[in-house]
């Protein structure tokens, strides 16, 4: 998502979607590891959930900077009174009942509230001075990988720190890919993505794990130095 500030300036903000049910925490788990901040989202018409609470624990464990997004506050049961109060009867203490946890009132099906959502979350990097230099080699986790038919292994990476050389190659743990075909969240090729993005990339020689860590370089032949160690 870009998002136009007050001042004029376009910023680019990253969303990684995991599932609310219970079934998926470890998903969350990688989440947490993985982002800069969360939004814990809480339903105007259901308050806070078993699910909200493990999300939020996850959340708290990792000491992860957070906003709370209260939504479908367009449904005719919302009650969004009666959601505030639940969350602090939880102890999630947001603004203006006791805490500092920035709350906002949303509608994902109409808009209602995005914008101020997306100048929070902003406004969360800035007070929380994230950074990244974008003028080292590109580090940052493994999302997921698949096999495709087609072209082989890839995976979806998430840059946490500097930039992707235009050649050389990418090491997750023991699998290693050339940096060759490096696509974007909408499948069109890129060159050079740094921190902050994911990106598709094609052409490893064994299946990455998720959540693993991944280091990359302009030099290959280092790389596959690195990788024959980690294999022994």
């Amino acid at each position: 998502v870009e998002h136009k500030q007050a001042d004029g300036k376009m910023k680019a903000i990253t969303f990684l979607d995991t599932p609310g049910h219970a079934a998926f925490q470890s998903m969350r788990e990688r989440g947490v590891e993985i982002a800069d901040i969360a939004i814990l989202i809480v339903s105007a018409e259901d308050g806070v959930k078993a699910q909200t609470l493990e999300a939020w624990k996850t959340i708290d464990a990792h000491k992860l900077p957070y906003v709370v997004a209260i939504n479908k506050i367009d449904k005719p049961g919302a009650d969004v009174q009666k959601t505030k109060n639940s969350l602090v009867e939880n102890g999630i203490y947001i603004e203006g009942y006791g805490g500092d946890i920035p709350c906002i009132e949303i509608s994902a099906k109409k808009g209602t509230g995005i914008d101020l959502l997306l100048e929070t979350l902003l406004l969360v990097v800035e007070m929380n001075e994230l950074t990244a230099n974008l003028s080292t080699e590109a580090s940052g986790y493994v999302l997921e990988s698949f096999v495709d038919q087609k072209r082989g292994i890839s995976a979806t990476l998430i840059i946490k720190d500097g930039t992707l050389a235009s050649s050389g190659a990418i090491l997750a743990g023991s699998a290693l890919s050339p940096i060759r075909i490096i696509e974007n969240f909408a499948g069109r090729t890129i060159k050079n993505p740094h921190a902050g993005q994911p990106i598709k990339v094609t052409g490893f020689d064994e299946v990455p794990e998720s959540g693993m860590t991944f280091i990359s370089s302009d030099d290959k032949k280092m790389m596959e130095k690195l990788q024959a160690e980690t294999k022994q």
